[in-house]
């Protein structure tokens, strides 16, 4: 305070602009300091579950980061959208707005020629691609059958079990992995793909009770042909397109934040 009063003695003047400048300084560093945007480990958790659920394994690092990516991107996309007066109130309001802004920002792509569809076919090839299948026999059953050895040594010899009702019946033809996975869950898939073909087991336990099984013939993962997928390969095409503008703007959007992600 001393050298602030021997100021004062010399010069009020002084003063008032040696503390309008410091006012104007820490108002400076408040209004450029950069916005947060927070990613705890519960929202990483819940994504690498939605991952997990959809996909039938874990997130390897560079899944989890892109994760991680696209949950900041929707999150500086959704701060956009009420910079711009966008809020709303109802629940879907956030997706919705995010969907608008991806809109504003890339507008609609033109269409494009079928040398660009061929080319963008080509280069993507694990995208067109078909799951392995199975065509599956199953005798379901809501609880675990007390008598299970003698049901299976009755479904090997030729037998006929019957079990309680499945609502997707008892004759899967042709299920894809994804859909195998979705309506009994990894461990009965993984159990499935290990089974000899041709061959009852089980019983094996589900995310709907308890089954014994019997995968009849399998398919390999095959390519699928341009022809078929055409409409398919269109919007990804244009998909692609649109993203790459709204990465270019999320990029510029996010020099003005700083990104926390808890570790």
């Amino acid at each position: 305070m001393a050298p602030l009063r021997g100021l004062a003695n010399r010069d009020p003047f002084l003063v008032f602009l040696a503390v309008a400048a410091a006012i104007f300084a820490l108002y400076w560093m408040v209004s450029a300091r950069h916005e947060v945007i927070d990613v705890p480990l519960s929202v990483q958790k819940s994504l690498s579950d939605d991952y997990e659920m959809m996909a039938g394994k874990k997130p390897d690092a560079q899944a989890r980061a892109k994760l991680i990516h696209d949950y900041v991107a929707d999150e500086l996309l959704f701060r956009a959208a009420v910079e711009r007066g966008m809020q709303m109130t109802d629940k879907t309001t956030k997706q919705r707005l995010i969907d608008r802004v991806r809109f504003m920002i890339a507008g609609a792509p033109a269409d494009p020629s079928e040398d660009q569809l061929i080319g963008y076919y080509a280069t993507h090839r694990d995208l067109y691609r078909a799951e392995p299948r199975m065509s599956v026999d199953h005798v379901f059953f809501e609880g675990k059958p007390g008598n299970a050895p003698v049901l299976l040594a009755t479904l090997r010899s030729g037998g006929v079990v019957k079990g309680d009702d499945f609502w997707m019946g008892h004759d899967l033809k042709d299920y894809g992995e994804s859909m195998l996975r979705g309506m009994f869950g990894q461990s009965f898939l993984d159990t499935l793909k290990k089974a000899p073909a041709g061959q009852w087991i089980g019983p094996l336990r589900s995310t709907r009770g308890w089954h014994f099984a019997r995968v009849r013939d399998r398919g390999a993962s095959a390519m699928l042909r341009y022809t078929d997928v055409r409409d398919q390969v269109k919007q990804d095409y244009l998909a692609a397109q649109t993203g790459a503008l709204v990465e270019k703007e999320v990029q510029r959007l996010e020099a003005g934040y700083n990104v926390r992600v808890e570790q």
